[in-house]
């Protein structure tokens, strides 16, 4: 397809989950008008997929890695955007710019003892070399700089995207890690705890698969109650917002802290459940009314998991396709979103959410 219009924003993301580079096209002519007009997911290099692995796990880190990986993926991200623009006849000239979040590899809020910090990798100067289209980039650290959590992000993307639903929805992305926009005036959201690095993790450990296809393995444990009650004691469910978290706590190692004798598919359906409480009893905690579940992310695929949050939910529960949107899509328009912010002035982040000081305009630009 052909455009001749000065409206369109490519976004791209590679989550919590490291399963693969989202990329979607955004044709942005007002936030009210906004409409994602194609996207694509395209698996990271089994390499550079472990390199990223191994970054995202504390320890004793190595920078050589770090600024390969950092060098390649960026590198990664370019050439799939070049090949996302060919499939779909996109000339460079008419894409505004990019916004590229990266792959996070260490996510450290603050506490009262630390000012925290937060990395993502993806040499944007690569991105915009060989795209030759003009970058966005480094979108979290501004608004941790102004006090806040550099995250989540896309609250107010949700906002925009999601208005017309009315009656307060909220939006569940269930990624990695899942997080929630609740909107209204003001928005608010915040992570809500593990998602599927988790679910993911402990599927490929004992059934040697990246994923538990449709929740088919989990449907066939039993959820231990005692380890469910357990998990869920973490602090981490109970703190207030504003809060985000990431892989850096939620591990494997967080989990076998707690286990015991149980068999794994049995982890696995107590895993299903936790994402779903975590999320739910949050709601319920905070005295949240709200009259749409609306889930997106890799986690509304998984069948069982979606069971679990309708039977849980006092609200309706649906994938956000019911409501013509792709859910493969949403984080990387996000970011094509937040690029036309930050090239126009505006600000990207939202305080109600991350708990910065102030509104401000987020990530550092590449010039093409």
């Amino acid at each position: 397809m052909k455009h001749a219009n000065s409206n369109f924003y490519i976004g791209c993301i590679s989550g919590t989950s490291m399963d693969g580079l989202d990329v979607a096209l955004l044709d942005l002519q007002t936030d009210s008008k906004m409409q994602i007009k194609a996207a694509t997911t395209v698996a990271l290099p089994a390499q550079l997929r472990t390199q990223l692995l191994q970054l995202a796990l504390t320890g004793d880190d190595d920078i050589d890695t770090l600024g390969y990986a950092d060098v390649t993926l960026g590198a990664f991200i370019g050439h799939t955007i070049n090949d996302f623009m060919t499939s779909h006849s996109i000339r460079s000239q008419d894409i505004v710019a990019i916004g590229s979040h990266g792959q996070t590899v260490r996510h450290r809020p603050p506490t009262e003892k630390t000012a925290g910090f937060t990395l993502q990798i993806g040499d944007a100067n690569q991105i915009a070399e060989i795209t030759g289209i003009t970058t966005v980039a480094d979108f979290r650290r501004r608004d941790m700089a102004a006090g806040g959590q550099g995250a989540p992000l896309v609250p107010p993307f949700h906002q925009a995207l999601f208005a017309a639903v009315g009656a307060m929805p909220v939006i569940l992305n269930i990624g990695g890690i899942s997080n929630i926009s609740i909107l209204g005036k003001p928005t608010r959201g915040f992570d809500t705890g593990p998602g599927n690095c988790l679910l993911d993790s402990w599927c490929e450990e004992h059934i040697h698969k990246p994923y538990d296809e449709g929740g088919q393995w989990a449907q066939q444990g039993q959820v231990d109650d005692h380890l469910l009650h357990t998990l869920l004691q973490d602090p981490y469910f109970a703190s207030p917002p504003p809060k985000s978290t990431g892989r850096e706590y939620f591990n494997l190692a967080w989990l076998k802290h707690h286990l015991n004798s149980q068999t794994p598919n049995d982890v696995q359906a107590t895993l299903c459940e936790l994402t779903a409480r975590c999320t739910v009893d949050t709601l319920a905690q905070l005295s949240v009314e709200y009259s749409h579940l609306i889930v997106c992310g890799g986690g509304r695929c998984n069948d069982y998991l979606m069971q679990r949050l309708a039977a849980l939910s006092p609200a309706q529960t649906d994938a956000c396709e019911a409501f013509g949107v792709d859910g493969d899509s949403l984080e990387a328009a996000a970011f094509a979103w937040l690029a036309q912010r930050t090239l126009t002035g505006k600000s990207g982040n939202a305080p109600a959410v991350t708990g910065a000081m102030q509104e401000r305009i987020l990530g550092a630009i590449y010039h093409k």
